[in-house]
């Protein structure tokens, strides 16, 4: 064996191939130089996070247009996806409610009726006359009765003067004597029930004569509303044009023409192009406290992500479940919870109903736990969306 005195002094040491070298390089450098890139990606998006962070979704005014009673659709003049204006007609329905011509029956009758019997003014008029002749013949009774009564006190004055001579019976003084009370009795009546009816006509007197202005008001009162009820049951077979309530555009169409529609029943759903509120759910533990008018960056999750600042309008008093595109059903977990809190979008910034944003919050102290705790739910496995 040869010894290193004995190795040949001038031998060139054996080239090393660029492949050898490379493979070298990214089996030592490479993975140090991504480990350091992800490193610093991982920092300067943790920086971005002021304070934790939560998901929330845009939400808009949705409207639903419904059948106003039973009717057939005649005519859809809106489709899916198409925009509208407010006040814009979406579809032309044809009534067939049977109670309306019924209705339009009996409103006819009770007319009828009421124009064919004496008036309330008529009414008034024949009993103030009836009224009024009572009075006339109690008067007359009254003015006999006054008659009588002199000749009952000439009768007793002549049997007075007749029993002190005793010409006559103690029963026939009384006889006389009894007839002049009682023709005074019957005058103190009659003159009180006069009285009475006297009062009553100057009472009635307004709603009994004719000639008095205002008589056929009541009655004219209930021939008006009788009217407007036949125009109502007559309107109701006539075709009826729904407007659409909001600007937006046509989101479902559950009827088409032809096809019956029951009282209530939705027809048309429109969605607002812009929405004027984020809505996003605070799930336990807090990472932190919210409060009224408290400050929050808003950032959008499209390619070129973009943030605006906006502040919480409103936050709910209990912890709901979340029944929206948020929800996220952990395993062995039954639903997802969380404490809905709204923020206002401010009128400059063009949000669209649907769009899912990252609400941070710039409260101090959170860190990277906080921001775990909200915004990491809304990044987790696709299998756990609901």
């Amino acid at each position: 064996m040869m010894t290193t005195e004995e190795r040949p002094k001038d031998l060139t040491p054996i080239p090393t191939s660029w492949s050898v070298r490379w493979r070298a390089v990214r089996l030592q450098v490479v993975p140090v130089i991504v480990f350091l890139a992800v490193t610093a990606v991982i920092v300067v998006q943790w920086r971005k996070l002021d304070g934790g962070g939560i998901p929330g979704i845009a939400e808009g005014v949705r409207s639903t247009v419904t059948c106003p009673q039973p009717a057939v659709v005649q005519e859809v003049v809106v489709q899916p996806y198409e925009w509208v204006e407010a006040g814009q007609p979406v579809a032309i329905l044809r009534p067939v409610d049977p109670r309306a011509k019924l209705d339009l029956l009996q409103s006819a009758l009770q007319m009828a009726r009421l124009r064919l019997e004496p008036s309330l003014a008529d009414q008034n008029a024949l009993d103030f006359e009836r009224l009024r002749m009572e009075n006339l013949r109690l008067k007359q009774e009254l003015a006999v009765a006054e008659v009588e009564l002199q000749r009952a006190e000439s009768a007793l004055r002549r049997s007075a003067l007749l029993r002190k001579a005793n010409l006559v019976s103690e029963d026939s003084y009384e006889l006389s004597l009894s007839a002049r009370d009682k023709s005074q009795v019957e005058i103190a009546e009659k003159r009180k029930a006069i009285n009475e009816i006297e009062g009553r006509l100057t009472t009635l007197r307004t709603m009994g004569e004719p000639e008095s202005p205002g008589i056929n008001h009541p009655l004219q009162t209930v021939l008006a509303q009788l009217d407007e009820k036949m125009l109502q049951a007559e309107t109701n077979w006539y075709p009826v044009t729904l407007l659409a309530p909001i600007s937006g555009m046509v989101h479902l169409v559950n009827r088409q023409p032809g096809e019956f529609a029951a009282e209530g029943e939705p027809l048309f759903t429109i969605n607002s192009s812009r929405s004027d509120r984020i809505v996003g759910y605070l799930r336990q533990p807090y990472a932190v406290e919210p409060e009224l008018g408290m400050k929050v960056e808003v950032v959008t999750r499209s390619r070129h992500r973009q943030k605006f600042t906006a502040e919480i309008s409103q936050i709910g008093a209990q912890v709901e479940t979340i029944t929206n595109a948020l929800a996220v059903v952990r395993p062995f977990a039954f639903m997802d919870a969380g404490l809905p809190i709204v923020v206002k979008v401010p009128p400059d910034v063009n949000v669209r109903p649907g769009e899912i944003f990252d609400i941070l919050f710039s409260s101090p102290g959170l860190g990277m736990k906080a921001a775990l705790r909200g915004s990491d739910l809304a990044t987790s496995a696709p299998w756990k969306l609901q």
